[in-house]
């Protein structure tokens, strides 16, 4: 097995999805929501700490977990606010007898991006409510506008909660309540994500590891190094520098 990601990678909207060989990661716990199929079967670990073997699995956000290598696996993240995912999240038997065999037994292989969409619509559909309900919940607007600001808020500035508080019309009380209440994070946790994403991003416009940490708006790049261990449990040479970026699966 290889010490570091070979396949690609791609985005779609908000989500993530990655196909190819799959390297054993440390326990960790991210802000999305976490979709994995593996044909060939995968030893994950729960945040219980109790060990089984799974062809599909879901991990909600923010749970810790951890898993082994695999040849072949597709795994999809999508942030915790796309979905409800207390009500949307099936089964992961229920999962595995939803998607395609066909593109299964190809997952070790480079996929054309009509069959990368395929399969990241597979996914995302075997944990998404049924057509017709409502996928996530409205937002309080303080919390939409909270989430604006720190979306749009330059890398190397770093905004106060007490200003971000202000600016969306809360107490900085109210704002930490109604934020992780309706996000499931507080705001620092949500815009050291983004700050991520927009490394990775960095990362897929060809800048290099060091350049994606200023970029995100980390200290360095052992501060990156730190974030994204414990976010996805390998360091970001393992999960990034090999990888190929397939492009976004519109």
């Amino acid at each position: 097995m290889p010490d570091r990601l070979t396949g690609a990678l791609y985005t779609c909207r908000t989500h993530i999805l990655y196909v190819g060989a799959l390297i054993a990661s440390s326990r960790h716990k991210h802000h999305a929501g976490q979709v994995l199929w593996v044909p060939g079967g995968l030893l994950v670990e729960e945040e219980d700490g109790s060990q089984h073997q799974v062809t599909a699995h879901v991990v909600p956000p923010d749970r810790a977990h951890g898993h082994g290598p695999a040849s072949a696996a597709a795994v999809l993240w999508v942030d915790r606010d796309d979905l409800e995912w207390d009500r949307a999240t099936p089964s992961s038997s229920a999962i595995a007898a939803a998607l395609p065999p066909a593109l299964g037994a190809r997952l070790g292989e480079p996929l054309a991006n009509e069959e990368a969409r395929r399969v990241a619509r597979a996914l995302l559909a075997a944990v998404a409510p049924p057509a017709g309900e409502r996928g996530f919940a409205p937002r309080h607007p303080a919390v939409t506008r909270m989430c604006a600001l720190l979306d749009s808020s330059a890398p190397d500035r770093e905004m106060r909660l007490t200003q971000l508080a202000r600016q969306s019309g809360l107490s900085l009380r109210q704002l930490r309540h109604r934020f992780t209440e309706e996000l499931g994070i507080n705001p620092r946790s949500y815009l050291r994500w983004r700050r991520l994403r927009r490394a990775v991003e960095a990362i897929e416009r060809g800048a290099t590891l060091t350049e994606a940490a200023i970029e995100g708006g980390f200290a360095d790049g052992a501060h990156f190094s730190r974030v994204f261990q414990a976010q996805f449990g390998m360091a970001p040479s393992q999960a990034l520098s090999s990888v190929r970026f397939g492009g976004t699966l519109l």
